[in-house]
């Protein structure tokens, strides 16, 4: 059976929604502060269905779709209808992973309520941190009481999928506040968590204020990996872990290198176009933006599917043809990266070692 890849299908597709109720302090995604005027978000919406419609049959054998942001959760019902009612010709009723992320303050029971009659199965909520004074630094309007009252919500609803999206290395944090982390984790059982060290972005509040991180990032790396292991979770991904077959099937579409489509201002894709590869953008404002075509070369596609697949814990599949390919047009480095501990190949695949993984970047810069 060929893969998605070689038959040209795109796999999954990434929904941005560009709207916030206010602004996180280290947040660099494309977003606005949500207008007043449900006007402005029925124009966005507009655009959305028209660059849907521009893909005509190609999003037909879609497998996932994950609806991000911004806030998608900050739009009201009559525009969360009308969102998942131009997605629906698109959702498959078994095998199909349908996320949205969530944050506790705009989480209702009659939106989740909604999500589940358009078949949303998988939701993404953004907790960050269960401590309260850590959420307050970060620029978060929820507390830990609302994160849980409201996963504790879904869950009642009979949401049998969710995630959970937490952040380390946060001003002022310490092993206590991880390890408190840990303890929620514990008690609340998500099936899935995405934590991530927190990267100063330019773009982000904190960026443009040229604050310093604290650097704890390699502590608090070996707690949270530590503590997850011990909860019973497996790390899949440099910063994501999931209980037994609760991997996120979208985002490993990404990291196998598989090819995905990106709608609304902000989304990126990746996909192939009268026989050649390309990188996708909107780039522009949020009512007024443009698909941008970046075509890839060789060399581009090879080292694409280097960075994305060696996230993966089990890393790259040398079995594939493509990825074969690569192998053979980077072998000189790739053994080199081997006789020094930081890549290794085991029954016909390509990973980082334990050494490897906290120094992917720097390991990467070797193939450029």
């Amino acid at each position: 059976m060929k893969s998605n890849l070689e038959t040209k299908q795109i796999k999954s597709l990434y929904v941005h929604i560009p709207y916030c109720e206010h602004i996180c302090f280290y947040c660099d995604f494309v977003k606005v502060i949500k207008p007043k005027k449900a006007e402005s978000i029925d124009q966005y919406l507009d655009l959305l269905a028209a660059e849907l419609q521009n893909y005509g049959s190609r999003l037909d054998e879609l497998e996932s779709i994950y609806i991000g942001g911004g806030t998608p959760s900050c739009l009201d019902i009559k525009q969360s209808t009308r969102l998942c009612e131009m997605l629906s010709q698109y959702v498959k009723k078994t095998g199909f992973e349908f996320t949205i992320e969530l944050n506790p303050e705009s989480i209702t029971k009659e939106k989740l309520e909604l999500y589940q009659k358009y078949h949303i199965n998988r939701l993404s909520i953004g907790v960050q941190t269960f401590s309260n004074p850590l959420l307050k630094k970060i620029g978060r309007v929820h507390d830990n009481t609302q994160a849980i009252e409201m996963y504790l919500l879904a869950r009642s609803l009979g949401f049998k999928n969710i995630s959970l999206d937490l952040m380390y290395n946060l001003f002022d944090q310490t092993s206590a506040d991880i390890a408190v982390d840990l303890q929620m984790i514990e008690k609340l059982c998500p099936d899935h968590i995405s934590w991530y060290s927190l990267i100063m972005k330019e773009s982000s509040v904190w960026g443009k204020r040229k604050l310093n991180l604290p650097g704890n990032d390699e502590l608090f790396d070996d707690l949270v990996n530590t503590g997850l292991e011990k909860l019973g979770y497996q790390r899949y991904e440099i910063s994501n872990y999931a209980r037994a077959n609760k991997q996120s099937v979208h985002n490993l579409s990404y990291w196998n290198n598989s090819l995905f489509a990106g709608v609304g201002v902000g989304a990126s894709g990746f996909e192939y176009l009268d026989g050649q590869y390309y990188l996708t953008s909107n780039k522009g404002n949020v009512l007024n933006y443009k698909k941008e075509f970046e075509k890839l070369s060789t060399a581009d596609y090879y080292f694409q599917i280097l960075m994305m697949g060696l996230r993966l814990v089990d890393g790259i599949d040398l079995t594939q043809t493509d990825n074969k390919k690569m192998f053979d047009f980077y072998e000189a480095k790739i053994t080199e990266q081997v006789k020094l501990g930081f890549l290794e190949i085991s029954a016909k695949r390509l990973r980082c070692t334990k050494r490897g993984f906290n120094i992917m970047n720097e390991i990467l810069i070797t193939f450029l």
